[in-house]
């Protein structure tokens, strides 16, 4: 599940290369990217309203009535579940195509009526995506993960080559217009979700015996109170759905802020504040997401076992030190890496592009704040504290919003990525804080580890200052190709860096648990 998820991620940011390259002049590529993000942040609220949340609910509805032997009750919940999402999906694909002008009129985009044709070529994706997610969420009770992870790629494969071949043949060889190559671009997410529909299928088929024999050993069916049930899944996903599509919301208020507040106090041109938005929010996010995918995977590991030992304070101790130290032995470098090398990524993926190399550069690191909260809400969530989960996101998303303008105001783009960095740095911290509290981390934690880790990381952060400074000022690149080249050598190097001064303090037994790399004596002591 995780390998899917985040190679389908990956997959997501390297077809953009040949996909904006098809596109031609930069100009036509920012603004097909502020079409496509314009489109894609409301859709992506919509697709959670659908599915988020559900899945898991139904999953772990269909594993308890398996545990009891009750396989006719949990195919009967199943089949109402496909019922119950088919409904969710054509009312999240009305209301997604209904409100589509609304949402291209606030966006930072030059032609509303363009944005509005991309915004509805996603709508018939919508009516099959809840539908798809429920059947994951079915395997997944069953035990099964393969189908799971194997169907997002399939999904993402097919939406790629989708993209890129309609983008081909509707642009390049029928000469047709910028709008209808995006919507088409766009439209592609259907078709790689009727492909990952039809895996699903035939994974069903192909196990269909076996379901069979589990269905003829089941105890008789009961009289399942199916109302009541939903109405259980819904009280356990809600929450999950609203905290799961926080950083969407915040994304949400960049879209329909940035371009009000940037009228107002500027003379810039809508094409300018266009161009903006897309260097700062949708350039970045491409690259942002893979990040946040690392540390969704992280917490998804700990969600199942955090929420079988909630009760145990010792054990919570312990899982939720584990997960802090993955977390941070897995993002921190990531992200400094990432962070230097920016300019030479927006370069790969953009074309050359100062601001945007320096606004790319700014948005990795409040990924940094993002991730840890797509870990720690999730954390909190799995020890039952929803209430408290939703509550800190209502206040992060409050702060968002009411920073927003003043640091606008001051700062242009620059002020909206600030204005997520306070929010989201303020209720992180505060999730951590409970965390600690909750699971008496103060008393049980190895000190020497956690010193250890900041040791790790701030040595490596000095010396990657250092080595990337050294190659930009002897290597400036400006070419695709030639920063292609320069990223590669430098991050490799950068990763290298990193492998010897964490085999050196044993950071891969105490991040991952991974026997790997000398253990001197000084932190033998510790363990």
């Amino acid at each position: 599940m995780s390998f899917g998820s985040i190679f389908s991620r990956v997959l997501g940011v390297v077809y953009l290369i040949p996909w904006l390259m098809m596109l031609g002049s930069q100009q036509h590529q920012l603004s097909a990217q502020a079409m496509f993000n314009a489109a894609y942040t409301p859709y992506a609220l919509f697709l959670s309203l659908g599915t988020s949340g559900f899945p898991t609910a139904i999953s772990r509805k269909i594993a308890g009535y398996n545990a009891q032997n009750r396989y006719l009750d949990s195919q009967r919940l199943f089949k109402a579940g496909l019922l119950f999402m088919s409904i969710s999906g054509f009312i999240c694909g009305g209301l997604l195509f209904g409100f589509a002008p609304m949402i291209a009129s606030g966006s930072p985009v030059t032609s509303v009526q363009a944005t509005t044709t991309v915004i509805r070529f996603l709508t018939p994706a919508l009516f099959i995506l809840p539908v798809m997610s429920i059947i994951r969420g079915y395997f997944q009770g069953n035990q099964d993960m393969k189908p799971f992870g194997i169907s997002q790629l399939i999904e993402q494969f097919i939406r790629v080559i989708g993209i890129l071949g309609a983008t081909y043949v509707s642009y390049r060889l029928l000469g047709r217009s910028l709008t209808v190559a995006v919507s088409l671009s766009t439209f592609a997410t259907f078709f790689g979700a009727i492909a990952s529909l039809v895996y699903l299928g035939w994974y069903y088929y192909q196990r269909r015996t076996q379901y069979q024999a589990q269905l003829s050993h089941s105890v008789p069916a009961a009289q399942l109170d199916l109302k009541a049930d939903f109405i259980t899944i819904l009280k356990e996903a809600l929450p999950f759905v609203f905290v799961g599509a926080g950083i969407t919301l915040s994304q949400l208020i960049d879209q329909f802020t940035f371009k009000q507040i940037m009228l107002h106090v500027t003379t810039e041109s809508a094409t300018t504040i266009q161009n903006l938005f897309t260097l700062f929010a949708a350039n970045p996010n491409k690259i942002t997401t893979v990040i946040i995918s690392l540390a969704l995977a992280v917490s998804e590991t700990t969600l199942p076992i955090l929420a079988g030992v909630q009760h145990d304070r010792t054990k919570v101790t312990e899982v939720i030190v584990n997960n802090f130290k993955m977390l941070f032995g897995l993002i921190a470098p990531m992200i400094i890496i990432l962070a230097l090398l920016a300019p030479q990524i927006n370069t790969v993926f953009f074309g050359f592009d100062v601001q945007g190399g320096h606004l790319m550069r700014w948005a990795i690191v409040v990924s940094l704040p993002l991730a840890i909260f797509t870990d720690v809400f999730t954390l909190i969530q799995a020890l039952g504290q929803h209430r408290r989960a939703v509550t800190l996101l209502v206040v992060g998303l409050a702060l968002k919003g009411l920073t927003q303008v003043p640091l606008v105001y001051l700062f242009h783009a620059n002020g909206a990525l600030l204005s997520t960095f306070i929010a989201f740095t303020t209720i992180s911290i505060a999730g951590v804080v409970y965390l600690l509290r909750t699971s008496d981390i103060t008393l049980k934690v190895k000190h020497s580890d956690v010193t250890t880790m900041f040791t790790v990381v701030g040595q490596f952060l000095i010396v990657a200052l250092i080595v990337y400074g050294l190659g930009d000022r002897l290597f400036p690149v400006s070419d695709r190709v030639l920063a292609f080249i320069f990223a590669a050598i430098e991050g490799s190097l950068m990763l290298g860096i990193f492998g010897l001064l964490g085999s050196f303090y044993s950071l891969p037994s105490m991040a991952l648990n991974l026997k790997i790399g000398r253990q001197y004596r000084q932190y033998k002591h510790f363990r």
